[in-house]
Parts: structure tokens; sequence; C-alpha cells
């Protein structure tokens, strides 16, 4: 290494004013770690015509209307909480009651209205019975035959089931002479040998008027 003249070594500069650089605390070297403390750190310190950073914004001032000290954010008094607690429970469990007894009386109500209803119905029935003799109408029989004598009624609608029954003895009369022709046609029994008895058929009925 080759020693330098003193002829040409560079003056040293002269003194001027010292800038003292203030030394981070932790809370500013730990958010220099993490990209939104970092921002909100550069945005609190601009000095240009900028917006005005203020940190904890969202706070309300001490002499604002919303203001709330972090101690009145709390329930202190514990005792009137657990009754408040125990009264709502109450209220509620009351309305639960009140409104099950307003549902059956308004069910009771409406039944009955309707049994109210059915005698007022009933009852006008009944009279309209009685005005028009129509108790005696239930003991007429469904069919023009008198069950006890055994005899059909007088008039054309006994005439007409007298008609029926005859008709339908008689078709029953030559569906069974039918069968029996066509059973034997000697007229004897296979097995005994005894004669057959022949069915009898009477008549053919007569229409009424005829």
């Amino acid at each position: 290494m080759h020693a330098v003249p003193l002829e040409m070594r560079r003056p040293n500069p002269e003194l001027g004013p010292v800038v003292n650089i203030a030394p981070q605390t932790r809370k500013e070297r730990q958010a220099a770690l993490f990209r939104d403390d970092l921002e909100k750190m550069r945005l609190g310190q601009r000095r240009e015509s900028y917006y005005v950073y203020e940190e904890g914004g969202v706070t309300p001032q001490p002499d604002s209307l919303s203001y709330i000290a972090d101690a009145d954010r709390f329930v202190t008094d514990g005792v009137a909480l657990n009754k408040m607690e125990r009264d709502a429970a109450v209220n509620k469990k009351e309305q639960m009651f009140y409104n099950r007894r307003m549902v059956r009386a308004q069910n009771e109500e409406v039944r009955w209205r309707t049994i109210e209803t059915q005698h007022q119905m009933e009852q006008r029935r009944l009279e309209e019975m009685r005005e028009n003799h129509s108790f005696a109408r239930s003991n007429k029989t469904s069919m023009p035959y008198n069950p006890i004598n055994l005899r059909y009624d007088d008039g054309h609608d006994g005439e007409r089931l007298r008609y029926s029954d005859e008709s339908l003895r008689y078709r029953g009369a030559l569906r069974a002479e039918h069968l029996q022709r066509r059973m034997t046609s000697t007229g004897y029994d296979p097995i005994t040998g005894a004669p057959i008895e022949r069915v009898h058929v009477p008549e053919a009925p007569k229409r009424p008027g005829q």
C-alpha cells in the first residue's frame, strides 16, 4: 500500500449543524414488520397538504355527547342484572300462559257457538216437521206391501209390485225348467230310473191395466 502525500489529501469538511435522529420505539419497530401498521404509521407522519391522520378516530372525544368511559361500559350491578333476567323469564312464561288461555277460551267459544247453532237448526227442523205433519211418514213402509197380513196394497203401486214379484218367479221357473230339460231328455232319473218330477211353470203374469 502506497502512502499518499499530504499535499494530495482532501481537506476535512467543515462541521455543520448536527441532525439528531430520534430512536424508534418498540411499537414503531414492530409496526414496521406489519404492512397495516406500517401504512398507519406513515399516514400519521405525513406533513404535506394531506388530511391530518388522527389515531383512534372512531373513539368519541370526552366532550362529545356519545362519549362514555370504559368503566361505564360494563354492568356493575350484578344483582339488578340477575333480577332483570328473572323478571324477563317470568314475564315470558306468563305471556305464554296468557296466550294459551286466550286460545283455549276462543276455541271453547267457537265450540259452544257451534253447539248452539246446531241446537237451533234442530229446533227449526222439528217445528217444520210439526207444521207439515212429517212424523207420521216415518211409519210408512218403503214398499206398497203390508208385512203383517202379507198382502199388497190397493192401488197402482201395489199392482206394479205384484207384477214385479210374479215376473221374477216366472223367469226363475222358466230357467229351472230349461236347465232340467238340458240335464235329461228322457224324463227319468239315470241312477234310480224313477220318473223326474217336472218343474211347474206358472202362467206369464199380466201387466197392470191389461
